[in-house]
This record gives C-alpha cells, sequence and structure tokens, in this order.
C-alpha cells in the first residue's frame, strides 16, 4: 500500500539514509507492507523546474509504487528534473538509482562525511515510470 502520510515516511526515509526530514519544506511517499514502511522516498527544494530526492528501499518496489514516486514530481509538481545526491561510498545507492535510470550529472568533490558528493539526476523524458507499463497500473491503483 503506498502512504502519503509524510510524518511516518519522512522520518523512516531519514533514519535510513543517516539524514534529515523538515516536514514543513518536503513530502514523502512511502511503500507500506503489513504495517511495516519497507520503501520511502522524500521530496524536498522544490523550485517549480526540479525537484531533490532522498530514497530508502529494505524491500521491493510495485510497479504501482514505482509510477507513484514518479508521478508526484513530473507530473503533479511538473517538475523537469529530480535530483538524487548520494555519497560516493554508498555503492548500494550508487547501483539502485542507476538501475531507476538516473544518470551522473555531476560530483562535487569533499562534499559528503566519506569523500565526494555525487548528483544523479532524471529527466521527465528519460523516465519509463510514468508511460503505459507503469503509468496505467499507477491511474488505475489511484482510481480504485
Amino acid at each position: 500500500m503506498i502512504s502519503c502520510d509524510k510524518l511516518i515516511v519522512g522520518p523512516w526515509v531519514a533514519r535510513e539514509i543517516c539524514g534529515s526530514f523538515h516536514p514543513e519544506d518536503s513530502q514523502a511517499i512511502g511503500l507500506d507492507r503489513g504495517g511495516k514502511i519497507v520503501a520511502g522516498v522524500i521530496y524536498e527544494q522544490w523550485n517549480r523546474r526540479s525537484i531533490v530526492c532522498h530514497i530508502a528501499v529494505r524491500g521491493l518496489l510495485t510497479p504501482t509504487y514505482l509510477a507513484a514516486i514518479f508521478h508526484y514530481p513530473f507530473v503533479h509538481l511538473g517538475v523537469s528534473k529530480i535530483i538524487a545526491p548520494i555519497g560516493e561510498t554508498n555503492r548500494t545507492s550508487v547501483r539502485f538509482v542507476e538501475k531507476l535510470g538516473f544518470k551522473l550529472e555531476a560530483r562535487l568533490l569533499d562534499a559528503s562525511p566519506d569523500g565526494s558528493l555525487l548528483l544523479y539526476t532524471m529527466d521527465r523524458q528519460a523516465c519509463r515510470y510514468l508511460g503505459d507499463r507503469y503509468g496505467k497500473k499507477h491511474l488505475s491503483a489511484t482510481a480504485a
């Protein structure tokens, strides 16, 4: 089940990524299985053109969830780019966002506690989760 309760999902993601969550300036979408969050995304720093996201995953993602987490920024907010900052030593997260389709756009030297901060981005036109395969599942799930 998809959860948009940012006061539950946001702190969970922040704990998973060793980050912080500011509910007044952020939004969050989570994936709940049996009352337990197994995935979540925090969105922040929306400037109408782009948004920053932080992703945490501890279980399998569903096609409906994938559609929802990309529908929100690209369709609902209308951004053209999502930015995912990841510490260079976090190889698991790097592989995960690359598998989702994010591309490395910039490296900020010495900007992370363990070295460089990598800025991965995804443009709306490169997002495969908005098309028929995922998008229809999202629309039919939210209409029910």
